[in-house]
């Protein structure tokens, strides 16, 4: 381990986060979250497409890859929207088999970057990728049940109130019985509005809690739940320069994505010449090169230009540039996710030390505890047989009589 770093242990230090989401591990986590997350949904709603569940294009999440985030992410919310509000038997499984696919590759992926950012930013030390894939397996179904917590939450107090309303169905003594009994409804109405916004606003808390502390899914819940109650100014604060800065490092990454995209366009059809042309004619179609959307914007000839690629070679590059364009914008994504994660987890610590009062440097390390209980362990077995000491001491008075004899000789 190095020299410790001079860490200021205040809000500053969320302007680490930058930094930290350019650790080869996390990105290389990060990315392949990701990619597994689209090959899921992909597969996932083209089988149920198939099985006539749902009615969805599969290939709609990698146009959303594909476009800008200023088309992409109202066309999601959109399409989400459009999902859920008349959301039938078939549909509903669709979506928690998706969910819960998700929230599988994240608890592993999600832990394993956690883990790495709290031992990073806590004691400066660096876990190795299987170490961290090791901590997070073994964590997995807390860092799988914490995020339901306060969903199970808000349908517990739902299905009560269900309950009671199915009470009212019986007549005169029903309806005389939810008369009396809507106060509960309403203290119900109120549970879960307090257990849905505070579980959401400490949903980030969740995997650093496991990370940091070794703990389960109940630990997680508890610490996000006081946390955010305990210092809402404080945490309303980090997130504001959380946010902020980290809407000013993706401006940066983002530009520099496009940029080199487009440099590396201009560059190739100098030499290529018309040929090349009709190719990035053709995928400026079929996607944009700017990440977030704001850097260019095709114009009207280039959306109604009709673009033909006759031969197969030409067909074959427009294809593989535009894989080329998704790999380099699902790698600006990837940053966002381990920065998010990254900051969160400092937050955590700033907040755990404010609240707790809980040294910085306080993490729970398995790998340690491990060695030293080997160790104890050890030694205790040699304490505890007599034989081997027996045995040093018949072999040691034996090299003695066998120096003296030959002394002698």
């Amino acid at each position: 381990m190095g020299e410790t770093k001079t860490v200021v242990h205040d809000w500053r230090d969320i302007f680490r986060a930058f930094k930290m989401a350019f650790d080869p591990k996390k990105m290389f986590l990060g990315y392949i979250g990701l990619l597994a997350s689209l090959i899921w949904c992909v597969v996932a709603v083209a089988f149920f497409s198939a099985l006539k569940l749902v009615s969805a294009n599969p290939y709609a999440f990698i146009k959303l890859v594909l476009c800008s985030a200023r088309e992409g992410i109202p066309l999601a919310i959109k399409n989400l929207l459009l999902a859920i509000m008349p959301l039938d038997f078939g549909e509903f499984v669709v979506l928690v088999v998706l969910v819960f696919g998700l929230l599988a590759i994240w608890s592993l992926i999600g832990g394993a970057i956690t883990r790495i950012a709290s031992l990073d930013y806590a004691r400066d030390e660096s876990v190795s990728l299987m170490d961290a894939l090791k901590f997070a397996r073994k964590k997995f179904w807390s860092y799988f049940w914490s995020p339901l917590v306060p969903v199970i939450g808000v349908l517990f107090f739902a299905l009560c109130n269900v309950v009671g309303g199915m009470i009212g169905r019986i007549p005169v003594l029903g309806e005389i019985a939810v008369a009396l009994g809507f106060p509960l409804a309403i203290l119900s109405g109120f549970l879960m509005v307090f257990v849905g916004v505070i579980g959401a606003l400490g949903l980030c808390f969740m995997f650093p809690t496991i990370s940091t502390e070794g703990s389960d899914a109940f630990d997680a819940m508890s610490r996000a739940y006081s946390y955010v109650l305990a210092r809402p100014k404080q945490f309303i604060w980090y997130c504001i320069v959380n946010t902020l800065y980290g809407l000013a490092c993706l401006i940066i990454i983002a530009f520099v994505a496009w940029l080199m995209i487009r440099l590396s366009f201009c560059t190739v059809g100098l030499g290529m010449g018309q040929k090349f042309q009709a190719v990035q004619t053709f995928i400026l179609q079929k996607c944009d090169i700017a990440c977030l959307g704001f850097c260019t914007m095709p114009s009207a000839e280039t959306k109604t230009a009709v673009v033909s690629l006759d031969s197969w070679p030409l067909k074959f590059l427009a294809g593989m540039l535009i894989l080329y364009v998704g790999l380099i914008k699902l790698a600006v994504w990837t940053f966002v996710t381990t920065y998010l994660l990254s900051a969160k987890t400092i937050i955590y610590f700033l907040l755990r030390k404010e609240i707790d009062s809980t040294d910085i440097t306080d993490v729970y390390l398995e790998e340690k505890i491990e060695e030293k209980t080997e160790i104890s362990a050890k030694e205790t077995d040699k304490l505890s047989s007599p034989t081997e000491g027996t045995k040093e001491g018949r072999s040691s008075t034996e090299e003695g009589y066998k120096s003296k004899e030959g002394e002698g000789v």
